[in-house]
């Protein structure tokens, strides 16, 4: 196992995104939980991928809340990833649904 050591959450987040742009090809589960952030913007600066070709699955949600709640992640990733770089099949974890249904409808996708 190689393991690496950074100097900082930025450049653990850069070198994360240099290494998973090379295998997001098709498919990519997103988290947006504090600690991926950064790393979200750094993938999404990265040149080498074929956005449009990609089919993004959301990993986590708040059970409950509208898109329009400031704290949801659907906005986020909406602004932050999707509009960026233009991806165009993306199955969000939604929310204000009832959460079996969210499960069989994302399940089925993936």
């Amino acid at each position: 196992m190689i393991v690496r050591v950074f100097e900082d959450k930025h450049s653990l987040s850069e070198a994360a995104a240099e290494q998973a742009s090379a295998a997001v090809r098709r498919a990519v589960i997103v988290a947006t939980r504090a600690s991926q952030l950064d790393f979200i913007d750094a993938l999404t600066n990265a040149k080498n991928n074929d956005w449009q070709r990609v089919e993004m699955f959301h990993l986590d949600e708040y059970v409950g809340l509208p898109i329009s709640h400031p704290a949801i992640f659907r906005k986020y990733l909406l602004d932050r990833l999707i509009h960026k770089v233009g991806i165009k099949r993306y199955h969000f974890l939604d929310g204000s649904d009832h959460p079996a249904e969210v499960v069989r409808r994302v399940g089925e996708a993936l």
